[in-house]
């Protein structure tokens, strides 16, 4: 028989030098001590910067850091007050992995984006919404701060468009950032749901409209609203990586992520977030089954049947499409319809370059009557903490930035149909279709909401952006051993 004497010996030896036991005796009394000097939330956040800060040095590269984003900038919508600016932490976040990736870029000599004619008329929107900050701190003399914060909002995340496309070259690149999107998701609904269902109160804001449900969700995003435009921008990419992904573990993923994603928007009680949300999922489907298209109007019947059913639940959402005429009375929509007719008035009054980015909000009167809820606007002369986004995306270029400012809208909107007819005829199919469907349903809410100016949905219109811009750029007219030698070099 062997003697494994000497193996034992060798195998619980100690491989710690004496400056080693050292070391590691000072790191454990240093973690009691501060038990006794520091409270436990510094304590966790020193430790997870620690842990950041080493793994950041053992993977300095934006290829392995760019699919952490999606998960940082939904739960980063937190503020921190820092001088004349109001920055949420994704903001900050997005400026410093901005700043990390030019200089990872310039530093091995690699190009700061892909050439391309869509990111050429992206930048000429940028300007032109540039130009309606400048005749807003000029012409108009609104505070200039204000300006900048204010009408930057549209193109906050906007450096994402040009990043992701950089990055993400190769198939398996797209791949992961939509995996994280999807997870973060998952992660998002799954939140949502749970708070839903830890909820023991009614909404008190609708009992008095006669709707009996309990609160409404946000998950991280602070304003269920807000929650549901991010859930419009989102489902459709995870019904496409459900019926692409070729792997068990990230179907099912994608699978539960849908399905939370559905019951979040529900339990928001959005009324356009449910409506554009199931546009999406509806386009999605029909591409998908477009030799049977029974399909996906089977699924679209059950999900109505399903909804009618829980009609009591379900009662503030279903009512608005069932029996429209209840609803014209209701303060939120007297409210949207007095509130728009100002806003139309208004940019009447100044059409080409509005009242003015960082202008000042105040209402008519101090009245419950309807027709004191009109926002008026002036001139600002100090620092505001936040701007409203008028119910509107469009009419809040229009009365703020004017013609000049709804153009540069416009022209975003435009320019991401166009990338995807591009991605399109590059044979990108349902990848393609799902990201587009998400955009335009997203932007068709937009009409009677703003969620795009919040970060947290900003971050995701860009990154969705980016993607759909990855895929006309990514492996185009290259050899299977081109995209293996690509896909081989450090990102």
């Amino acid at each position: 028989m062997k003697d494994l004497s000497q193996d034992l010996n060798r195998i619980s030896e100690c491989r710690l030098k004496i400056w080693g036991v050292v070391v590691l005796l000072l790191l454990t009394a240093g973690y009691f001590v501060s038990f006794s000097y520091i409270t436990h939330r510094m304590l966790l956040v020193l430790f997870a910067g620690i842990a950041i800060i080493i793994l950041f040095l053992l993977r300095p590269k934006p290829g392995f850091w760019l699919p952490v984003l999606p998960i940082v900038f939904v739960v980063g919508g937190g503020t921190l007050p820092f001088g004349e600016f109001n920055p949420a932490i994704s903001t900050i976040a997005v400026i410093a992995f901005t700043l990390f990736y030019a200089a990872d870029r310039i530093l091995w000599n690699k190009p700061l984006f892909v050439p391309s004619s869509f990111l050429l008329f992206f930048i000429i929107a940028l300007l032109i919404q540039v130009c309606s900050v400048f005749i807003s701190i000029h012409h108009h003399e609104q505070y200039t701060w204000n300006a900048i914060r204010d009408g930057s909002s549209l193109f906050l995340f906007f450096p994402l468009a040009v990043i992701i496309p950089s990055i993400c070259r190769t198939e398996d690149k797209i791949n992961q950032i939509i995996r994280a999107v999807v997870l973060t998701l998952l992660v998002a609904s799954l939140v949502g749901v749970m708070q839903y269902f830890s909820i023991t109160t009614f909404s008190r804001v609708d009992m008095g409209l006669g709707y009996l449900y309990r609160g409404r969700i946000a998950s991280f995003f602070g304003n269920p609203n807000i929650f549901a435009g991010y859930i419009e921008l989102c489902i459709p990419l995870a019904i496409a990586l459900f019926f692409k992904e070729k792997k068990y573990r990230w179907k099912i993923a994608a699978f539960v992520a849908v399905t939370l994603g559905i019951l979040s928007v529900l339990y928001t009680f959005s009324r356009g977030g449910l409506i554009c949300t199931f546009i999406g999922c509806g386009i999605t489907l029909l591409y998908v089954f477009r030799k049977k298209v029974w399909i996906p109007v089977l699924i679209g019947l059950a999900a109505v049947v399903i909804l009618i059913s829980f009609m009591g639940t379900f009662e503030r959402q279903m009512s608005f499409f069932m029996n429209p005429e209840a609803h014209m009375n209701q303060p939120t929509i007297l409210h949207r319809y007095v509130s728009y007719r100002g806003f139309i008035n208004q940019f009447m009054e100044s059409p080409e370059t509005g009242v003015g980015w960082g202008a000042k909000e105040y209402y008519w009167g101090r009245s419950l009557l309807y027709s004191f809820w009109e926002v008026r606007h002036c001139r600002s002369t100090k620092r505001i903490p936040m701007f409203g986004g008028l119910n509107s995306l469009f009419l809040n270029h229009m009365v703020k930035g004017g013609l000049l400012s709804l153009t540069s809208v416009l022209l975003v909107l435009a320019v991401i149909f166009a990338v995807f007819i591009k991605a399109m005829k590059n044979g990108k199919g349902v990848l393609a279709v799902a990201l587009a469907a998400g955009l335009f349903s997203f932007m068709g809410h937009q009409i009677v909401g703003n969620q795009i100016r919040f970060p947290t949905v900003n971050s995701q219109f860009w990154i969705i952006t980016g993607l759909l811009l990855a895929l006309t750029a990514s492996s185009s007219g290259r050899s299977d051993v081109e995209n293996r030698e690509i896909s081989q070099l450090p990102s």
